[in-house]
């Protein structure tokens, strides 16, 4: 019996032995988060005709461009658009608006 008892735990399957502990994951990156400022602001056409240049070849490019010329005749001498327009610009330039935001 001494025997049998022995042979069936010999043969029983053994509780699997612990891996290594797995690395904790890493934290996640922080993000700074860019101040986005709403408040209606005069905006430079000259400026807004460079910052369309860099962002040339997307899908609004060809509106930006024709926006901006139809826009000149409401900027003053200095190339400054009247604060009306502050939609506009936003919604046609998008995200690359907040280059010339700061």
């Amino acid at each position: 019996m001494r025997i049998r008892r022995s042979l069936v735990r010999f043969l029983e399957p053994r509780p699997p032995e612990p891996g290594p502990e797995p690395e904790p994951e890493p934290a996640p990156a922080v993000v700074p988060l860019v101040l986005r400022d709403t408040t209606p602001r005069m905006w430079n056409l000259w400026d807004l005709e460079r910052l369309a240049e860099k962002m040339n070849g997307d899908a609004a490019a060809e509106e930006r461009t024709l926006l901006l010329v139809h826009l000149r005749e409401f900027a003053n001498a200095s190339g400054d658009l009247p604060v009306e327009f502050d939609a506009l610009v936003r919604d046609a330039f998008g995200d690359g608006i907040a280059e010339l935001a700061t």
